[in-house]
């Protein structure tokens, strides 16, 4: 089998998660999925072991596997603590910015912004590799490592959410509040940079909390 369909299948799952088609806790039979698609089990497995590295999928010894699970209010109090400890990070590396991180900036929002053009599962791989490396010129730049370790931690916890967030929002929003960060950061305002951070990651909080009020399988 091609590694076009073995992609395929991998896809389709995982926008069956994140879209609330399969629910928490829900059993991913190896056999009835081979049959559904028409496969063998191996691409299946292959498809269920890169969704457990993601965190969308558990996998249990002689147990099989089944959609992870997470509550909506786990999601929010990530969210939560993710802006606090985000707004932080910005607040504290605006004044050690200097034009090369500005030009580094201004570089990912460009390559943020070419991304929309892409098809659906490209357009998402992209966006989320050059959003993580935006985010993360400021985990960097603050001078703390800790507070770096435990941001990368937390959005490792909710990966598979952050997917959704970008599938139900408009990624224009997302790229405009980065905006607002970069020129409040240009400008050496630094607690206003931290609070436009906050601002931009409790928008992806509200979606999710509107996704979860509509798709109640949470």
């Amino acid at each position: 089998m091609g590694k076009r369909v073995k992609e395929s299948i991998y896809s389709d799952l995982r926008k069956a998660i994140i879209f609330g088609k399969l629910g928490p806790g829900e059993r991913l039979i190896e056999i009835q999925l081979s049959q559904q698609y028409n496969c063998s089990r191996g691409p299946i497995r292959e498809a269920l072991s890169k969704l457990a590295q993601e965190g969308f999928v558990e996998i249990f010894p002689n147990r099989g596997a089944s959609v992870a699970k997470i509550s909506s209010e786990e999601v929010a109090d990530y969210y939560s603590l993710l802006a606090l400890l985000e707004g932080k990070a910005v607040e504290w590396a605006t004044p050690n910015l200097n034009q090369k991180d500005f030009a580094l900036l201004d570089h990912i929002q460009k390559l943020l912004h070419q991304s929309l053009d892409k098809e659906e599962d490209l357009r998402m791989r992209l966006w989320s590799e050059h959003n993580r490396s935006f985010h993360q010129v400021f985990w960097v730049r603050c001078g703390n490592r800790k507070l770096r370790d435990t941001v990368e931690d937390i959005r490792q916890q909710i990966f598979r959410f952050r997917y959704t967030s970008l599938m139900v929002a408009s990624y224009n929003d997302y790229y405009k509040d980065h905006e607002e960060i970069i020129a409040a950061a240009k400008a050496g305002n630094a607690e206003e940079a931290g609070r436009a951070m906050v601002r931009h990651i409790e928008r992806a909080k509200q979606v999710l909390n509107d996704f979860f009020t509509t798709v109640p399988t949470f």
